[in-house]
């Protein structure tokens, strides 16, 4: 019987078999509705348009928890239809990932749509950051041995969350969360270029991906900063951090921008200017007190997560840390946050990610589908038999 993952994320699904990893397909997680022909589109259907100006989406999830059934439940329908998968649920095993700290509501509505809705064989059901963490012998040991202790830190698309497990297990009093992730800097880099250049505050799409293209964490805030005083893309300063995006005509051919080079043909093209926009962004997950959020940066929640474990894990702790999450991705960022911890603890602070930290905790998810379960998977016909709130319990015992 084939399984298939379903890392659900809040911002897009990575789906595919664990049999089969050229199966893996990545799914925007909402429904979309164009500004001027006013269709609706479900996931990755948005591809056949041109028409992405001022794109209004409405998510299944709010603030990181999935809530709106009907949008998410459209989804799904997408995903195992005969287009993407082509999945027939009750021959299925699947493997599913939710928030960390998962409210129990949720759960039980998780497992009954899982169960009820789509008639699945079985299912087991975690964090994404626990799928994440097995993962870690393939970083740090070239997949020889599982550390016993390790950190992950998911940078995800509604917060970051800090989690810490020991013999993979994870260790509750030790879990933060900082409310900064993709959507915020997405927002933060909206508002800014709104501000500084052209009016970019409909355009959630557009500037998204210039985020991903075009943002990098700074090794050194404050030399950059000076670097780029009064630089304004790459006409005005002389600094070789300055470049210009190409905005999109929404054509065929130039649906999504680009960043302008010397070969490009920029005929009746709007430019975005970027300079210290680039690296300011993201300096929110180091500082979110920028942006008005009370809160320590991602570095000093990974010290109080450690410091809130047991003694003797600190050193394991600190020389096992893997970043995670779609806004992984970012250039620089992992080193940096090596190196802002390092300052804060006498230990060796070691962080590691992988080539593509999106698709990180669908691997680990694979490979847990591959090694067997056992006892973690719940069958169809034992969820009948124990019901819901025994359910939820079973796959507390797990994570």
């Amino acid at each position: 019987m084939q399984t298939l993952v379903l890392d659900n994320g809040s911002f897009a699904i990575k789906c595919g078999y664990a049999e089969d990893p050229a199966s893996l397909r990545t799914i925007p997680n909402s429904v979309m509705r164009t500004k001027r022909s006013k269709r609706m589109y479900i996931g990755d259907l948005i591809d056949a348009t041109t028409d992405l100006s001022g794109l209004y989406y409405r998510s299944p999830f709010e603030r990181g928890y999935l809530v709106h059934w009907d949008v998410e439940l459209a989804v799904w329908d997408r995903v195992i239809s005969g287009d993407v998968l082509a999945c027939t649920p009750s021959e299925t095993n699947l493997v599913l990932t939710e928030p960390v700290n998962n409210l129990h509501q949720i759960q039980r509505s998780l497992d009954e749509i899982v169960f009820e809705e789509y008639q699945f064989a079985s299912l087991v059901r975690a964090p994404a950051s626990r799928f994440s963490m097995l993962t870690a012998s393939d970083l740090i040991y070239n997949g020889k041995l599982l550390p016993q202790c390790v950190l992950v830190v998911d940078v995800g698309h509604a917060f970051t969350h800090i989690v810490p497990y020991c013999n993979q297990r994870q260790i509750i009093q030790g879990i933060r969360r900082v409310d900064v992730g993709g959507r915020l800097l997405t927002n933060y880099l909206k508002e800014t270029v709104s501000f500084r250049y052209w009016d970019m505050m409909d355009e959630t799409f557009i500037m998204n991906i210039v985020k991903e293209k075009c943002c990098f964490v700074s090794q050194d805030f404050k030399r950059d900063i000076e670097a780029t005083r009064g630089c304004i893309g790459r006409r005005k300063g002389n600094s070789s951090l300055g470049l210009e995006y190409v905005l999109p005509d929404f054509t065929t051919n130039n649906k999504h921008g680009f960043v302008l080079d010397d070969q490009s043909d920029i005929s009746d093209s709007q430019l975005l200017p970027l300079c210290n926009e680039r690296f300011a962004i993201p300096e929110a997950l180091f500082y979110p007190m920028d942006v008005g959020i009370e809160q320590a940066g991602i570095h000093q929640a990974v010290e109080q997560a450690i410091n809130a474990c047991p003694l003797e894990m600190h050193r394991l702790l600190f020389a096992n840390i893997i970043v995670t999450g779609g806004s992984a991705n970012m250039p620089g960022l992992s080193e940096r946050l090596q190196s802002e911890i390092q300052k804060l603890t006498a230990y060796k602070a070691r962080v590691f990610t992988s080539s593509d930290p999106m698709f990180q905790a669908w691997q680990g998810a694979c490979k847990a589908a591959a090694e067997g379960v056992g006892d973690w998977r719940l069958t169809k016909g034992q969820y009948e038999e124990m019901g819901a709130e025994r359910a939820i319990l079973h796959y507390i015992t797990y994570i």
